[in-house]
Formats: structure tokens, C-alpha cells, sequence
């Protein structure tokens, strides 16, 4: 409403009588100007400090003249900066969208999927779902030829990490030293390489546990020995037969046995850990001290007085009379939860479009500018003192395998779930196999008639 059309309103609300007074209407018209003055100065605030009202750009624009816009200058206040390619209308999306992060909680997986969104600049709002533990992120993305695909992120608190300890030339009886850093116990697959000599019957003990781990055979020079927990032993990627023992050197006589066969050292006392099951001692959180050692023969014997003769005798064939220790390589694997941190697995085979042209230093970001950004997404809302990881995944097209039976008949087809199109870069990831076998179904039949009497199945008869 123009400054005339307000003061004609106003003087219209008058009497008659005084709607032709020249001051009366002077006044009015004065009063009209000042208010649209005031009209303009306060839209002229509300379009700089409100995102849906503030002055955009041409997308075309220089990243100089988009960051002195009215919008830029309003993104600016909360620590966003316009992208090349960018629309003044995403970046409203972006203002907003960080401004109600910051009133429901940045910290938490769903805003952090949501931040990783805004540096794709996805179609906002992403779909957010969660698949156990994991938080997964499905938005569409634009190409640089102005088409849609639809990408995958996933979010996972406090990840599964693979850890190892490695020791060379470890000599008989010598402490090694292995920490587990996560939060939960950890089950470890132990490898031990022969490097000096053939190893007859190797022993490794967990001083935290007090067990003894055993292995009833022989490791041949060059070969390497692998312990895992409840499999069977391997020697060079071929399974063993020979038994793996894990037992607590401490020994106990039964309840019946009196006197001095109570004591822990009789040869007639049992174990009070003897288990032939190929399980491995858990390392314990924190440190864990291994002991690499052989056995001799009366050793061995020691061990297995439960056993058969045939049984015993077997395992002590492969032991040595006197222990003779040679110096071997020793290796533990295992996975640990990592406390404080979150890992972020994006695809790599996508890199959004504004990330792909010159910047104002005529550099290409790239992928390496796609991790910077998504880092500072997840440094800006994550918790203080959670440490941030971003790891690549290659998304390949999935299997489906459909199984159908009838009878005399078995049919069998496998294929791709979806198809790849031309301008992918990956154009093939195997073949596709359908077997199909069938068989014409029976033509005789085989009925009769009769009646089941009430007793059981089995003994029944027929009645006519």
C-alpha cells in the first residue's frame, strides 16, 4: 500500500465535516509517509535476518558475489558458506535445516546423517532408518549431467576395529605383551610360523586366564600354525586333525581319594580345566601376557592320563623326549570394540558436482575435498571427546537366489537385483547362471479305498 492510498484510509475514517480540512489532511499524509518509511525499514530487516525472505543469487553467480548477498551474508551468521553450483534456494534448505539441528540436538546419529546430506546437497529431508546398531542414510544426490541417483551412508557408534600384535623370534618361556583396547572381551586367532626349526608340540599360556592352550602336533620349519577360537587347527591354510587342549595346569584329586593324593601335584589328580574343543582363551580388557613354550613327552603323558593308551601314546609320538624349544614367529588377531569414536562409511564411487569444478585456486577438490568437508560436517556436531573415522565402501549391484521345488522337479535362478546402465564405470561384476532341471511328472496313480480305524498309525488296518 503506497504512502496516498494509507492517508486517503485514514482521513476516509473521519466525519465528514472534517475530511476537508487542509491540516487534517497534511497531518494524515505525513503520518502515511513515516509509516511506510518505517514499513520499508522493517522489511528491508526481516528479508536480511529471515532465510525464506533474504535476497538470493543467480546460481551462475561467483562465490564473491553470492557470499555478499543478502542470503550469503544471513548463511554467514551461522557459519555456512555458499557452494559453487549452489542454488540460493538449497541454501535457504541449509539455514534452515542447521537451524533446527541446533534446537534438536546435533550430537545424535540422525542430525549427523542429516549433516552429511547438506554436503552432498541431497534432496532434503534425507530417509533416515536404523538396521540394528547401525544408522543408515538414503538421499538422492544430483550427477553432473542434472540426474538423480540415490546414495547410502552409514553411521555406526563405537565400531568393530581389527587389531593385532605381532612378535619375532620369540624364545621358549619368553613373556609377550598384547592390549585390548575395546570395550568387550575379545576372542584372538593366534598364528605361530616356525622360523628356526620344526616345533614339536607348542604350548602358549594366558597368564591373565591361567590356561594352557596345546597343540597335539608339530609345526614343520617354515610353516605357520593358526589357532582359532572353537575351529579346527590350521597349518599353512589346510586343516589338521591333531587336537588342540585347553587346560589349567592346576590339578585336583577326586572327592574319594584321601590322604596325600589331595594334593595338586600327584600324578593321579585331575585338572580342573581339561577341554578338547578348539577354544582359544579371550583376551581380557587391557593387557594380556602370552608364555610360548614346547613339551616333552612326560609332559604330554601328564596331561592326558584321562585318555586312552592308543590315544595317549599318538599325541606323545609327536612330542620330543627332551624339550628342545626353537625360537618361532608369533602373531594375535583379533577385533575390538573402539570406545569414543563413530565411523562414517560413504560410497566412493560418487563425488557431488560441486566438488568436481575449479575452485578459486583452479583446484579440482575431488574426492579429498569431499572428506574434508564430510570430517568438518562431523566435527561440527559430534560430542566433545568422540573421535570421528571415515571409511569408503564400493556399492556393487546384489545377488538374488530363488530356490522352487515340486515334484520330481528342482529349479534353480540367479540373477542381479539391479541392472547396471551404460554410463556406469563398472560395467560388468560376473555372470549370471540358471539352471534348470526338471522331470515330466508321474502319470499312474496309486488310490484306494478304505477307512482308518481309531487305534495308532503304525498299527492300524483297514476296514472295508
Amino acid at each position: 500500500m503506497s504512502a496516498d492510498q494509507r492517508s486517503r484510509r485514514m482521513v476516509g475514517y473521519l466525519p465528514p465535516v472534517l475530511q476537508s480540512g487542509t491540516k487534517i489532511n497534511l497531518f494524515f499524509s505525513t503520518l502515511a509517509r513515516e509509516l511506510e518509511q518505517m514499513e520499508g525499514g522493517l522489511t528491508r530487516l526481516m528479508r536480511s535476518r529471515w532465510h525464506a525472505l533474504a535476497r538470493g543469487f543467480p546460481v551462475g553467480d561467483s562465490l564473491e558475489a553470492k557470499e555478499g548477498s543478502e542470503l550469503g551474508r544471513l548463511a554467514a551468521l551461522y557459519g555456512l558458506l555458499p557452494r559453487q553450483g549452489e542454488s540460493s534456494e538449497y541454501l535457504r534448505q541449509r539455514v534452515a535445516t542447521v537451524v533446527e539441528l541446533h534446537r534438536t540436538g546435533m550430537a545424535s546419529a540422525p542430525a549427523l546423517l542429516r549433516l552429511v546430506s547438506l554436503v552432498y546437497m541431497a534432496r532434503q529431508p534425507p530417509e533416515i532408518f536404523w538396521e540394528g546398531d547401525l544408522a543408515v542414510g538414503l538421499f538422492s544426490v544430483p550427477r553432473m549431467d542434472g540426474t538423480w541417483r540415490t546414495i547410502r551412508v552409514e553411521l555406526e557408534d563405537n565400531p568393530a576395529t581389527p587389531s593385532s600384535a605381532s612378535f619375532r623370534n620369540v624364545s621358549g618361556g619368553q613373556r609377550v605383551l598384547a592390549a585390548n583396547g575395546g570395550l568387550k572381551v575379545a576372542s584372538p586367532a593366534i598364528s605361530l610360523k616356525a622360523t628356526e626349526r620344526e616345533i614339536a608340540v607348542p604350548i602358549l599360556r594366558h597368564e591373565q586366564a591361567g590356561l594352557d592352550l596345546i597343540f597335539l602336533g608339530r609345526v614343520p620349519l617354515g610353516s605357520t600354525l593358526l589357532l582359532r577360537h572353537e575351529r579346527p587347527a590350521f597349518i599353512d591354510g589346510s586343516p589338521v586333525a591333531n587336537p588342540v587342549i585347553r587346560a589349567h595346569p592346576t590339578r585336583f584329586s577326586s572327592l574319594e581319594d584321601p590322604g596325600v593324593l589331595t594334593r595338586f601335584d600327584t600324578p593321579d589328580a585331575r585338572f580342573s580345566v581339561f577341554e578338547n574343543n578348539q577354544r582359544v582363551p579371550d583376551l581380557v580388557l587391557g593387557e594380556n601376557h602370552w608364555r610360548y613354550d614346547t613339551l616333552d613327552r612326560n609332559q604330554v603323558a601328564s596331561y592326558l592320563t584321562s585318555w586312552s593308551t592308543e590315544e595317549r601314546d599318538a599325541a606323545m609320538a609327536h612330542a620330543l623326549p627332551q624339550r628342545n624349544t626353537p625360537r618361532a614367529d608369533l602373531r594375535l588377531d583379533w577385533t575390538e570394540i573402539t570406545p569414543a569414536t563413530c565411523t562414517l562409511r560413504i560410497p566412493i564411487d560418487h563425488v557431488p558436482p560441486h566438488l568436481q569444478v575449479p575452485n578459486e585456486d583452479q583446484v579440482v577438490p575431488g574426492l579429498p575435498g569431499l572428506v574434508k568437508e564430510l570430517a568438518a560436517a562431523l566435527e561440527y556436531g559430534r560430542c566433545a571427546g568422540v573421535r570421528t573415522r571415515i571409511e569408503f565402501t564400493l556399492p556393487l549391484p546384489s545377488e538374488t537366489l530363488v530356490l522352487s521345488e515340486g515334484p520330481l522337479r528342482m529349479e534353480v535362478t540367479t540373477s542381479f537385483a539391479e541392472t547396471l546402465e551404460s554410463k556406469d564405470a563398472l560395467t560388468s561384476f560376473g555372470s549370471s547362471i540358471e539352471l534348470h532341471e526338471q522331470f515330466p511328472e508321474p502319470q499312474e496313480k496309486l488310490a484306494w479305498d478304505g477307512v482308518f480305524s481309531a487305534t495308532r498309525f503304525d498299527t492300524s488296518r483297514f476296514q472295508s
